[in-house]
């Protein structure tokens, strides 16, 4: 029978850009293999968009991905980490919520909430 070494723990950082400046640590974080969630719900719709091609840059200079994980919320990951969709449309679907996006939306604010406390 093989052994097989379990894959070093990966941290997960999450960030709320409030300028254009924040992109450096959103660059930073997945160049060193750290995956991010970004909270955009309360940038303007310039800013957004500016972070949302940066992020679209960064992910594929360093082969990663970029995905919308929730309305406002983009997962920005390196190469070989992924969200795992089935999970949460599995979980959105068991909390009777009109639509995907709310069922995120509610899961994720506590997380953004705690980090900021």
């Amino acid at each position: 029978m093989a052994v097989h070494a379990l894959p070093a723990p990966v941290r997960v950082h999450m960030l709320s850009p409030l300028t254009f400046n924040d992109a450096q640590e959103i660059g930073d974080q997945v160049k060193s293999g750290s995956p991010v969630f970004l909270d955009l719900r309360s940038v303007d719709r310039e800013l957004e968009e500016r972070l949302r091609d940066f992020c679209a840059g960064l992910a594929a200079a360093l082969e990663g991905s970029v995905s919308d994980v929730a309305q406002g919320i983009v997962f920005v990951a390196p190469q070989g980490v992924t969200v795992s969709r089935g999970e949460v449309q599995s979980h959105a679907s068991s909390s009777h919520r009109d639509s995907y996006y709310d069922a995120m939306d509610a899961d994720v604010t506590p997380l953004f909430r705690s980090m900021s406390a």
